[in-house]
C-alpha cells in the first residue's frame, strides 16, 4: 500500500484509479488471480499475471496505463470531473484531489453492481464525446490577437465602444477588426482595371466646363462626372483638415453612427479624431453630420465653402429647413471606411466635394435590379458586407458572375468634385481619412421624378411643398398639379380622413407635421431663382422691419441660432447673469 499511496502522489490518481489498483494488487498477491479488466486495467481485456519486482516495475506499469487513458478521449477524466462534484472529491479548476480521506476509502468488490456501473460509466462518457467531436461547427472567423490599441484620451476607449456597441448588434465592439484589413494594404492600394464593361467615370475640368455644358450633357442625360479643380480656392481646403477642425471643434459633438431604433450615436470631436489617429477596424465609425444648418456650434462650416455654380437649382429650398428632408451632410471617413452599394433618397441628384484625402466610386445605372449590384447571391457563409468587403471581393465576383452588367469606377481626389445622377446605384470606398461635404438637390433635370416619389414617400412634406409652389412657383405649381392629374393622384387633403396609399412608406409621416405655409422670409433664395416668382422677394431680402436696406449677413429664421443650453440653465438659476 505504502507503493500504491507513492505512485498515487507520483502520477496524480484519481481517488477511484487509486482503489482499483489497491484491489488488484491484494488480489494479485492472495494467488495469482488475474486482474480485473476495466477501463483502468493493464490492458482492457487482457490477462496479466502478478508480477514481483518492487516499486519500479509497477510505478513503469502505471505509468504505461496513465498513457493509454490520455489516448482514449480523455474519459477518465470525464469521469473523475463527475466524481468531483461531490462533497468528499471537491476540487476546483479540474485539478484531482488530494483528500486523505479519498485515499483510504476501500474499493468495491470485483463484479459488485458498483464496480460495473463504474466500469460502464466512463465508457459512455466516451461514447458521447466522441459523437459531439464528429459534429461539424459553423465556420466563424478566428479573432487574431493584435496590441491594443493606444488612444491619446482617457476616455477615448470608452466613447469608442458605446458607439460601436450601439451601432452593431451582430458583433461585439471588440470584434470590429476580425477580419484584419488593417494588414492587408493590397485591399486599399489595389489599382482599378478597365476593360469591356468596366469603364472609368468621366473627368473634366472645371476651367472647360459651364452650368449650361453640364445641364445639357450630363445632368439631363443622367450621367455622372468628376470635375476637376472645382474647390481649389474655398476655406476648407485649409481648414478641414483634421488637425484644424480638432482645433476649432475639439470639445463639440458629431454624429459618428446611428442605433437600431435610429437614435444619432454622437461623440465629441476630440475624442472622434483620437480614434480616426490609431483605428484598426475593418469598417470604422463614420461621421455624416446631418445638423449643419441647425447646429449653432458647427454653422461655421457653411462658411468655408460655397455650392458650386454648376448646381444652382435646389428647388426642394421652398420648403423650410426644418421641414425638408436632410440635404447636406459633412463627413468625415476614416481609412477603409464607406458604404455600400445604394441610391439617394427621393430620386435626388447629388454632388460630393473632396478637401482631404482619397474616395474610390463604383456607379451602376438605374435600371439594373438591388439584388445583382449589391451580390446578395454571391455572398459567402461567414462573409460580411460592408464596404471594405465590398470592394475587396464581391465587385470582383459580381463583375464575373456578369460581364454585361456595365460598371463605372473612378477615383476622386482632394478638390474634386463628383456628380451622381438620381436613382443611380453607386457606392464609395475612402482610401485614405477622408473630409468631404455632400449635397442632394432637385432641379430642372430630376423635378418630375422626385415630385412623384416626394408625394408618395413623404407625405406632408410634399404637401407642404405643393403649398408653398402655389404661393411662390407657380409655374413649378402648375407642372406638379398636372402630374397628379395624368396619374390620377390624390394628395393627403384630398382623401378621405384615415385614409392611406396602398404601397406608400412608413417613413411617409415622419419627416415633418403638418403646418401652415412658410412666409418668403423662411425660404432660403440661393437655388431658386429659375423657380420663384421674380417679385416675390425671399429671405432676407423679405424682411419688413430691419430698416431700409437690410444686411446681407441677416439670416431667415429657418437658420436662426440659439445660445448654449449650457448658458440658458445657468440664467436660469442665476437671475443675476441674464
Amino acid at each position: 500500500q505504502a507503493t500504491v499511496l507513492s505512485s498515487a502522489v507520483i502520477l496524480q490518481l484519481s481517488p477511484f484509479q487509486l482503489s482499483v489498483r489497491v484491489a488488484q494488487l491484494e488480489l494479485g498477491a492472495q494467488g495469482g488471480c488475474m486482474a480485473r479488466t476495466s477501463r483502468w486495467g493493464p490492458d482492457d481485456g487482457v490477462a496479466q499475471a502478478p508480477q514481483a519486482g518492487g516499486p519500479s516495475q509497477d510505478r513503469g506499469r502505471a505509468e504505461e496505463r496513465s498513457d493509454r487513458d490520455k489516448q482514449r478521449s480523455g474519459a477518465g477524466d470525464g469521469f473523475s470531473k463527475k466524481k468531483s462534484s461531490s462533497k468528499h472529491h471537491s476540487n476546483a479548476g479540474g485539478e484531482r484531489s488530494t483528500d486523505k480521506r479519498s485515499t483510504s476509502k476501500a474499493s468495491p468488490r470485483e463484479g459488485s453492481p458498483t464496480a460495473r456501473r463504474a466500469s460502464r460509466s466512463p465508457s459512455a462518457g466516451s461514447a458521447t464525446s466522441s459523437r459531439k467531436s464528429r459534429q461539424p461547427s459553423p465556420e466563424k472567423p478566428v479573432a487574431i490577437p493584435r496590441k491594443p490599441v493606444q488612444y491619446k484620451h482617457r476616455r477615448t476607449a470608452g466613447e469608442v465602444w458605446r458607439c460601436k456597441k450601439g451601432k452593431r448588434t451582430d458583433i461585439k465592439p471588440g470584434e470590429w477588426d476580425r477580419f484584419n484589413y488593417a494588414a492587408k494594404e493590397e485591399v486599399i492600394n489595389r489599382p482599378i482595371e478597365y476593360a469591356g464593361n468596366i469603364v472609368p467615370v468621366p473627368r473634366i475640368k472645371r476651367k472647360d466646363l459651364t452650368p449650361e455644358y453640364f445641364l445639357e450633357h450630363f445632368a439631363s442625360k443622367k450621367l455622372p462626372l468628376i470635375v476637376e479643380d472645382a474647390c481649389e480656392d474655398w476655406p476648407a481646403m485649409q481648414r478641414w483638415s483634421l488637425e484644424a477642425l480638432e482645433e476649432r471643434f475639439r470639445h463639440i459633438s458629431f454624429k459618428v453612427a446611428k442605433d437600431d431604433k435610429g437614435k444619432k450615436l454622437r461623440m465629441k470631436f476630440k475624442y472622434y479624431a483620437d480614434y480616426v489617429r490609431t483605428q484598426q477596424d475593418d469598417s470604422p465609425l463614420y461621421l455624416f453630420e446631418t445638423n449643419v444648418d441647425d447646429n449653432g456650434y458647427i454653422r461655421d462650416l457653411c462658411k468655408d465653402y460655397e455650392v458650386p455654380d454648376i448646381f444652382p437649382h435646389d428647388w426642394l429650398a421652398l420648403v423650410n429647413n426644418d421641414a425638408r428632408p436632410p440635404f447636406r451632410w459633412f463627413c468625415i471617413g476614416p481609412k477603409r471606411s464607406g458604404t455600400t452599394v445604394h441610391t439617394d433618397p427621393l430620386g435626388t441628384g447629388a454632388w460630393n466635394a473632396v478637401t482631404h484625402g482619397l474616395k474610390r466610386w463604383v456607379l451602376m445605372e438605374p435600371g439594373e435590379a438591388k439584388r445583382k449590384v449589391k451580390g446578395r447571391d454571391l455572398i459567402k457563409a461567414g462573409e460580411d458586407d460592408e464596404a471594405i468587403m465590398y470592394f475587396d471581393f464581391i465587385l470582383p465576383r459580381i463583375k464575373k458572375e456578369y460581364p454585361e452588367l456595365k460598371i463605372y469606377e473612378g477615383l476622386q481626389k482632394p478638390g474634386e468634385v463628383i456628380f451622381v445622377p438620381g436613382d443611380w446605384w453607386h457606392g464609395v470606398l475612402n482610401l485614405e481619412d477622408t473630409v468631404a461635404v455632400t449635397q442632394n438637390y432637385c432641379g430642372p433635370d430630376n423635378f418630375d421624378v422626385v415630385w412623384c416619389k416626394a408625394r408618395k414617400e413623404r407625405e406632408k412634406v410634399a404637401w407642404l411643398w405643393l403649398r408653398n409652389m402655389k404661393k411662390f412657383a407657380p409655374e413649378l405649381y402648375e407642372r406638379a398639379m398636372e402630374m397628379n392629374r395624368r396619374d390620377k393622384f390624390r394628395m393627403r387633403h384630398e382623401r378621405p380622413k384615415g385614409e392611406r396609399l396602398p404601397d406608400a412608406s412608413s417613413s411617409s409621416s415622419e419627416s415633418s407635421s403638418d403646418s401652415s405655409s412658410d412666409e418668403a422670409e423662411d425660404l432660403d433664395p440661393a437655388g431658386l431663382k429659375a423657380a420663384a416668382s421674380t417679385d416675390m422677394p425671399l429671405g432676407a431680402a423679405g424682411f419688413k422691419r430691419q430698416g431700409a436696406a437690410p444686411l446681407p449677413e441677416l439670416v431667415t429664421c429657418a437658420r436662426a441660432g440659439f445660445e448654449r443650453p449650457g448658458k440658458r440653465r445657468r440664467q436660469k438659476e442665476d437671475p443675476d447673469l441674464a
